[in-house]
């Protein structure tokens, strides 16, 4: 039974985790909503999206998946500076896709909580 107790735990403390890293993760997509790219410098963003790129990458499946496993790595990260660090060792496609990913976010999030659609 202590090692049923013991599992039940891990879930309960993965599962903990994770809704942690969520609130991280919705607090740095508040800030973008505002102008505040703490994790991204302006050079950095206007760089990868001043490249004229349609979104085909979003629907490429290898692309998508490094993406996402990207985004995660990121997002369990706990501090600042884990994060930042973890973006410089990023290579210069994938850095870029998780800018393109992260902005496509951002406006998706400011247009849906926008009281107001066209």
């Amino acid at each position: 039974m202590s090692e049923l107790k013991s599992s039940d735990q891990k879930a309960v403390s993965r599962k903990k985790d994770q809704e942690l890293n969520l609130e991280r993760m919705e607090a740095l997509l508040k800030q973008s909503a505002m102008g505040i790219h703490i994790l991204f410098d302006n050079y950095s963003i206007a760089k990868v999206m001043r490249q004229n790129k349609d979104d085909s990458d979003f629907f490429d499946f290898n692309k998508m998946k490094r993406v996402q496993d990207a985004m995660t790595s990121l997002i369990e990260k706990k501090t600042y500076t884990e994060k930042v660090s973890f973006l410089k060792d990023l290579d210069e496609e994938a850095f870029e896709m998780l800018i393109r990913t992260y902005f496509h976010i951002v406006e998706n999030n400011v247009r849906s909580s926008a009281d107001y659609h066209h």
